[in-house]
């Protein structure tokens, strides 16, 4: 990789570089002639050359060299002839004409700098990408390096990048143009301005050397100080026990204050530099200045051209800091450049050793004096000699899963051999290429889940055309068990009725059908319907009083208890102090049950009515409350404990907070507030409707129009049995699972078990349809049954194909027809077991 950001920028976007030069150029021409117009506006105006009443030559482009050789100015363009009054129109419009002109100009030089940056920061980056991808998994401290770089540090220097050649010579050109246009006027004062930039450009230079300097000896200032109280923190005990508070107060002072010393040398060296430079670069054009105000007395300098010059003058040397300014730029870019390229190096390096062999489709998998340590876990296996002939079936039982996690870490690339040689159809597994080699061996291990939908989640890694890889996915969800996970997150997503307006039909004709269904089974009691003239009592206090779903923020549950027409209601009800009440009880509660429960505990996140961060609101409050204090923000407690009660339901949280009384007054709040419900909020809820779908809510609420009684045992696996029976026989079973694919998933895994997030990674592999599935963590946590039937189905699904199952134990269903082998692992070695003579296994 380019380490240069000039050479880079170059490479990178030489047409745009050219387009950037040719404005620079037309800048040049505008501020050039922008000089040569002041200088004759002021000496037009002093009455020089005639004054305003002469006609002159707009425009005239002509040089004034040293009389002896040229006693005649050479003419380079002879200009328009304008009267007089023409003359001072055209000249003073110009003048102003021409700071517009190179605003604009600038502006798209600055469109192009932010073009060409893109395209060096996405050339440099895809470069570190392709490191990071094809570097093998043993790089990890390189890669987190080449990370960190190719994100905050080119994120970071991105503007500079970008410019890094345009503006060198936007601001050399300017200095180069205003020290040219001084000399043509005269030679004197060009060489004072000459003299005057070079000083101050040395003590500009000077100055950033000493910033660096004052920067370094504040970083060990900090170093040395924290050295210096870390040692007072480990001298804490001793000083309690003898009293020297004085004496270590005395001693870190002066630790303290020498350390203070070289950096107070340096600053002092830094503010006699930034005093320097400012003082000679404001030199540059009162120098001129004043030498064309002496020459004026003996030699034809007008007081256009010294106005001019000054003014060239102040362009050079304001070029001439920043051009200081920009180096330091470049040289901290350079420096991130340099340290990627390092950083890239090795990985380039390893990628192009290794990762180009091709792997055969079925073959031998032979580990040959293979050992291996795991940082992570501080398991070890050693001395591995195996010869395992593919397709087959094999069982690693024993040793805790330590040595048979490790072996298929190494089958996988997770980790690499320390000794030793692992191979597949003789193809050496470290050098495969990553990709061909997760095709072939497919390791279902430590689950990764990725921001998108659980489709996004169970096709990741699969790039089988779409047809194929829909009908792969649908086997793959089959065999590892989700069927029902899917069918349950269908039941709870929700339905665009602007898209899907036939789905939404047939799911409310299904609605008539399940409540049907429900009643002939007898199964009606586990539902309890929506009803406007009923309370439902599997809903949330505030879940009742809407009586329908909220769409966009207006009735969300979290601004639900403050939104001026809900407390109108509430008020209008009397219902706003016993929801206070109800909402003090439930939070004294919560905080005497998680009393002895840490912020951040599962159950705390799940149960409580309130998130970590609102404990200690919640306590001080409850603590005020039983005091009787009055607090400023009444107000305010009193909308978060209403908050609380319309989360409240009595079924699901058993506090005896409500009874039929309550629920009778809010049965009539929920009736005024559909009466009331201003005609600008109507779009912000969406109201039950037996005879219509609800597209705010859950298609199991539209399909139940009713909640499911989660206190009555049995009552959810019986009702969606019922459902999803009467979905079969209507084919609508196949669109509620469409839906629980399209479902977003949480990336953290709190909406999935640890046995659905495990089925999840076994998907992934069975999408791709390896030569050798590595099943490491699917068992875990599936009761005997289950896991006795997930073995069956990868077993006859994989028929003519590799398995290699990691298990505690082999149960007798698991081993119906019998493995072709089977390898204990004792103290990280493996143990054959000699059950079948079907395949050759050697052990050390």
């Amino acid at each position: 990789m380019e380490r240069d950001p000039l050479r880079l920028a170059w490479k990178t976007s030489p047409v745009r570089h050219l387009a950037g030069f040719l404005l620079l150029a037309l800048t040049g021409l505008l501020i050039l002639g922008g000089l040569d117009l002041i200088r004759i506006l002021v000496d037009r105006a002093t009455g020089g050359a005639g004054g305003w009443t002469a006609p002159a030559a707009f425009l005239r482009i002509a040089i004034s060299p040293p009389a002896g050789p040229w006693p005649e100015p050479l003419v380079l363009f002879p200009g328009f002839m304008l009267q007089p009054e023409a003359f001072a129109i055209a000249s003073v419009a110009s003048v102003l004409v021409v700071p517009l002109l190179i605003g604009l100009i600038l502006v798209a030089l600055e469109w192009l700098a932010i073009g060409i940056g893109l395209r060096m920061l996405t050339r440099t980056q895809t470069t570190a990408l392709d490191a990071i991808l094809k570097a093998p998994s043993s790089s990890h401290e390189d890669i987190a390096m080449v990370t960190a770089l190719a994100a905050r540090g080119l994120a970071r220097e991105n503007g500079v990048l970008g410019s890094s050649l345009l503006v060198p010579v936007k601001l050399g050109g300017m200095i180069g143009l205003a020290c040219a246009y001084v000399f043509v006027m005269h030679w004197y004062l060009g060489a004072a301005l000459a003299l005057v930039l070079v000083l101050g450009a040395v003590v500009s230079a000077r100055r950033s050397l000493l910033r660096f300097d004052a920067t370094a000896a504040r970083h060990r200032e900090g170093e040395e100080a924290g050295e210096v109280l870390a040692e007072l923190e480990h001298r804490i005990p001793a000083l309690r026990a003898h009293g020297t508070g004085p004496y270590e107060r005395d001693r870190v002072r002066n630790a303290l204050a020498r350390g203070h010393r070289p950096v107070m040398k340096r600053e002092y060296r830094l503010a006699l530099a930034e005093s320097a430079s400012a003082a000679v670069l404001m030199i540059a054009p009162l120098a001129v200045l004043a030498l064309g105000a002496w020459f004026s007395q003996t030699r034809p300098v007008t007081a256009g051209t010294v106005a001019s010059c000054v003014l060239a003058a102040a362009l050079a040397a304001h070029g001439t800091r920043e051009v200081v300014q920009w180096h330091r730029l470049i040289t901290r870019a350079r420096a991130l450049l340099i340290d990627l390229g390092q950083g890239l190096a090795p990985l380039k390096l390893r990628a192009a050793i290794k990762g180009k062999a091709a792997l055969p489709d079925n073959g031998a998998l032979v580990a040959q004096g293979v050992s291996a340590y795991d940082p992570a876990s501080g398991a070890r296996v050693a001395a591995v000699n195996l010869n395992l002939a593919f397709p087959s079936h094999i069982a690693l039982v024993g040793d805790r899963d330590a040595g048979p996690r490790l072996l298929a870490a190494l089958m996988s690339g997770q980790l690499q051999p320390s000794t030793g040689r692992l191979t597949f159809g003789g193809i050496d597994l470290a050098a495969a290429d990553p990709v061909e080699r997760s095709q072939r061996i497919a390791v279902a291990g430590d689950t990764v889940l990725i921001d998108g939908t659980l489709k996004d989640n169970l096709l990741y890694g699969c790039s089988a055309p779409a047809p194929e890889r829909d009908h792969r996915l649908s086997e793959a969800i089959t065999v590892a068990g989700l069927e029902r996970l899917t069918h349950a997150r269908g039941l709870t997503g929700t339905i665009d009725l602007q898209r899907e307006p036939k789905l939404a039909a047939a799911i409310v004709e299904a609605r008539r059908a399940v409540q049907a269904a429900l009643v002939t089974e007898g199964l009606d009691r586990f539902v309890d319907p929506f009803s406007a003239e009923r309370y439902n009592r599997y809903a949330t206090v505030g879940e009742n009083l809407l009586f329908g779903k909220a769409i966009g923020d207006a009735f969300q549950e979290d601004g639900l208890s403050s939104h001026p027409f809900v407390r109108a209601v509430l008020e209008a009800n009397e219902l706003t102090k016993p929801l206070a009440r109800m909402g003090l009880s439930i939070a004294t509660s919560m905080i005497e049950i998680f009393a002895d429960i840490p912020d951040g505990h599962p159950l705390f996140e799940r149960f409580s009515f309130f998130s970590a961060a609102d404990r200690a609101y919640f306590q001080d409050l409850v603590e005020r409350k039983n005091e009787q204090r009055r607090s400023a923000q009444t107000a305010r407690d009193q909308a978060r404990l209403i908050g609380l009660a319309l989360r409240y339901s009595e079924s699901r949280h058993r506090l005896g907070l409500l009874d039929e009384a309550m629920e009778e007054r809010i049965l009539v709040a929920r009736a005024d507030f559909a009466r009331m419900l201003p005609v600008s909020l109507k779009p912000a809820i969406e109201f039950y409707d037996e005879a219509r779908f609800c597209a705010a809510a859950s298609v199991q609420d539209n399909l139940l129009f009713g909640r499911i009684a989660t206190d009555q045992a049995g009552a959810l696996e019986a009702v969606q049995g019922v459902t999803r029976r009467v979905l079969t026989q209507r084919g609508l079973d196949g669109e509620v699972s469409r839906i629980g694919l399209d479902t977003p998933i949480d990336a953290q895994g709190d909406d999935l078990t640890l046995t659905e997030i495990a089925a999840v990674d076994l998907v992934r592999c069975l999408v791709r349809r390896p030569s050798i599935l590595v099943v490491q963590r699917a068992l875990e946590g599936l009761p005997g049954p289950a896991a006795d039937r997930l073995v069956a189905n990868l077993r006859r699904v994989l028929v003519g194909r590799g398995l290699i199952l990691l298990t505690p134990a082999i149960s007798p269903a698991m081993d119906q027809p019998s493995f072709d082998a089977v390898i204990h692992f004792e103290r990280g070695e493996p143990v054959l077991d000699r059950r079948t003579v079907k395949r050759e296994v050697l052990s050390a």
